[in-house]
């Protein structure tokens, strides 16, 4: 493991999110969240970089916005438009889709719509997480939106509201979809259940509820090439994999002693998750041979909490360079000294 290159970036940082489409693989994204403790106001930014040959971070744009809670790429171009679009799961009363603009060698983020989220009582809820569906039959698409207030609300990109239910007691961590089966989705609350959801069955019930988790279900991960496998993590610093065929418990688990914010797989193979394990910075666990165990550990612990870290999709620079045909790219940031740092891990472990 070998850090490369630091960025500060001015607010304290919470997501990072490496573009998933092949021709932009040396772009991606880090939201900041910062509470202005007089008014109690939140504000943050989007900030678009990129990785140029020689290994430097540019910061291409740096879009002002309400704090950033989660962001998404879509993996697939957006159908009619041919966009590639980027969610942002945000404190205010909206969430919002931003398209990925190409002029010249010029990169930019704007706007391409944007969602209401539900009220309570007359007061707007806060979104928390955002997952992108594979498309449908229809070649249309879902994104779903954990918040605040336990609920899970489905939209499509024509701002049709598409169903907006209570899934959790407390704050709705996460949710994502099933990767193989867009009508089925994850979620996981701060009430410590780990729920599944049909959309087909209209959200009257879950699918399955689980309680493994001793805390609130913070993340949770479809895998892309093993169809049966999802994991979760959760505050009580465990990470859970599963198998959907029987979900009455976890198949397996690691603990990486650190509350867990993020996973993310390795994405050629989805052997290796990528861990942001807040207190405990990071990690990634091999979960080949279906087993659960930690094969590497980095960042720096002091003052630090760990809330984004992801793998460099396609690391398009390395692919000349024989010595480095093991090498991956991976970001990290996170949230008191506002840092955002990128290292190289050799994946031969």
């Amino acid at each position: 493991m070998e850090l490369f290159a630091s960025y500060d970036t001015i607010y304290p940082a919470d997501t990072v999110e490496w573009c998933p489409i092949p021709e932009y693989s040396n772009v991606f994204v880090c939201g900041t969240y910062k509470l202005e403790e007089a008014s109690k106001k939140k504000t943050g930014t989007i900030n678009l970089f990129s990785l140029d040959s020689q290994n430097k971070i540019k910061l291409v744009q740096s879009v002002p916005e309400d704090a950033v809670l989660d962001l998404k790429w879509n993996s697939f171009i957006a159908l009619g438009s041919g966009k590639i679009l980027l969610a942002a799961a945000l404190s205010g009363k909206h969430v919002s889709i931003y398209r990925l603009d190409e002029n010249g060698t010029d990169l930019s983020l704007s706007l391409f719509t944007s969602f209401d989220l539900p009220k309570t009582d007359g007061e707007s809820h806060m979104s928390l997480s955002i997952a992108w569906s594979r498309p449908y039959e229809n070649g249309s698409q879902s994104i779903a939106f954990s918040d605040s207030c336990g609920y899970i609300t489905l939209v499509n990109l024509n701002d049709r509201l598409i169903r907006s239910f209570k899934a959790h007691g407390f704050e709705s961590w996460i949710v994502t979809y099933n990767y193989w089966e867009p009508n089925i989705l994850y979620t996981g609350g701060d009430d410590c259940k780990f729920k599944c959801y049909d959309q087909r069955l209209r959200f009257d019930k879950p699918v399955f509820e689980n309680k493994d988790h001793e805390q609130g279900v913070t993340t949770c991960s479809s895998n892309k090439i093993r169809e049966n496998i999802i994991v979760t993590g959760s505050y009580d610093e465990n990470i859970r994999l599963w198998d959907i065929r029987n979900m009455k418990h976890s198949y397996n688990s690691v603990k990486v002693d650190g509350g867990v914010w993020r996973l993310k797989w390795e994405p050629n193979k989805e052997e290796y998750l990528l861990s942001a394990s807040m207190f405990n910075a990071a990690h990634i666990i091999d979960t080949s041979l279906d087993v659960a165990n930690i094969c590497q550990s980095f960042g720096e612990k002091n003052n630090r909490l760990y809330y984004g870290a992801d793998w460099c999709h396609h690391d398009t620079q390395f692919e000349h360079d024989t010595k480095s045909k093991n090498k991956k790219v991976i970001a990290t940031c996170s949230f008191y000294d506002h840092r955002l740092d990128l290292f190289f891990v050799n994946m031969k472990l």
